[in-house]
């Protein structure tokens, strides 16, 4: 009897060893195998800053904050990205990749909200991969909000993080880095996709904010060379996905390129790397360097949540390693008509205009005024001037110029040290920032 139970129990250890054998496979299975076809496809996007709806009431705390969000559409965050996914599954790329700050401030309700629209891409055999940002990881200010108040909501840590976005990336890493949550995905057998963690959030809570810059440390950078080696010897194209810029596009670039970033470019040339992928600035801008003997590419993608709302389309030719990159609006106005109605389409189109133009504009006249002591200028030519930064704004966000030569002629005449003059005469040279075609390899 003590044998017949002893054999048993062994049957039933050696059946449910066999099952978790069968488990691990089914798991190796379950990662698609790296496609032969002849080009890959991503729609790739990047801040979305994502607040689930469950987290404001859309009273006068929610309202107070969203009206200072930098010209994002904070208001219609989780609206936007349901636009997204819906035009994604209209579009059907093989893949989709999320650069960073999926989430409004990291709250664990809004990263749930962001990863379950990614799993109706799943549904419908679309890969999403994800990185995250400054916005996204032990973020100290995760809020909610509630008719006139403000209260503290739980973030993510880095291994919360991991977990919630397990099947948005980690589970079909190839390989994983033992430095960060960087990961490698192989979707297609020639073109791989570095994701990159280029966020600092160790000390977030000690100083009180997230940190706004970024790097890669050693131990990534060298695990970048590695797979770069590797990816030469199968002749494979690696683009490196991250949030920060990886050289500077607009003027504005403090924390917003990447730490140390003539070692970084410097790295990912000499790992065959010509193009990368990032965001974090908000502005559609594409920018070119060369380094070591390579022209490095860098496609920061304009802010989801921010008009004109762009999202790229990058399909790479597995065969020739050519590629071709194309930034398109995201047509939130239709979507919002279609399953609200046309007044509340008309309403948010006034909303996507007057938050992104008010926020240049009201700067503008509020730095004009404490200046108008030394200026002298009448409280219509402010205005006027007001007027080109917010359009300059626009400018900016969207990634091509203003046309209005008369606007741009009374900011030339104004003093060199008239603040937003810079910027807004800058804004006129903005080109080439929505096409890039080029090799990958």
């Amino acid at each position: 009897m003590t044998l017949k139970r002893t054999l048993t129990t062994c049957g039933l250890l050696a059946l449910l060893f066999l099952l978790f054998l069968g488990g691990c496979h089914a798991k190796s299975a379950a990662r698609p195998a790296p496609s032969n076809a002849r080009q890959i496809t991503a729609m790739v996007l990047s801040d979305n800053h994502t607040i689930a709806p469950t987290l404001h009431d859309n009273g006068n705390s929610f309202d107070t904050y969203a009206a200072n969000d930098g010209g994002a559409d904070l208001k219609y965050s989780a609206t936007i990205l349901r636009a997204f996914v819906q035009q994604a599954l209209k579009t059907k790329p093989d893949v989709v990749i999320l650069s960073g700050d999926l989430t409004n401030n990291g709250e664990r309700a809004s990263h749930d909200y962001v990863a379950k629209q990614l799993k109706r891409l799943r549904t419908a055999h679309i890969q999403p991969y994800v990185v995250p940002g400054n916005h996204d990881i032990n973020n100290p200010i995760a809020r909610r909000f509630k008719g006139k108040q403000q209260f503290e909501v739980d973030g993510v840590s880095p291994e919360q993080f991991k977990k919630v976005y397990h099947q948005d990336g980690y589970a079909q890493a190839a390989e994983t880095d033992s430095n960060s949550l960087s990961y490698l995905v192989k979707p297609g057998k020639k073109t791989w996709f570095l994701m990159l963690n280029s966020a600092i959030y160790r000390g977030n809570y000690q100083q009180g904010s997230a940190t706004v810059g970024g790097g890669l440390n050693d131990g990534t950078l060298k695990w970048v060379k590695q797979v770069g080696q590797r990816a030469k010897k199968q002749g494979a194209t690696v683009i490196p996905v991250l949030h920060h810029n990886t050289m500077d596009h607009t003027m504005i670039h403090q924390d917003y390129t990447i730490g140390y970033a003539d070692q970084v470019r410097d790295v990912f040339t000499k790992a065959g790397i010509k193009l990368s992928l990032s965001g974090h600035i908000h502005a559609q801008n594409i920018t070119h360097q060369q380094v070591n003997g390579t022209r490095l590419t860098d496609i920061a993608s304009g802010s989801l949540i921010i008009a004109p709302h762009y999202y790229g389309t990058l399909t790479v030719n597995q065969k020739s390693g050519q590629a071709r990159y194309h930034a398109t609006r995201l047509n939130v106005s239709d979507y919002i008509q279609t399953h609200q109605g046309k007044t509340a389409a008309a309403t948010y189109r006034k909303y996507d205009h007057d938050v992104l133009y008010a926020s240049g504009y009201n700067a503008a006249l509020a730095q004009l005024y404490e200046g108008r002591g030394e200026s002298n200028l009448s409280t219509a030519k402010m205005k006027r001037l007001a007027d080109g930064m917010g359009r300059a704004n626009i400018a900016m966000f969207r990634g091509t110029p203003i046309k209005d030569a008369k606007l741009l002629d009374e900011w030339q005449a104004m003093p060199k040290d008239t603040p937003f003059r810079s910027f807004i005469l800058r804004t006129n040279s903005l080109k080439n920032n929505l096409n890039w075609r080029g090799a990958t390899r």
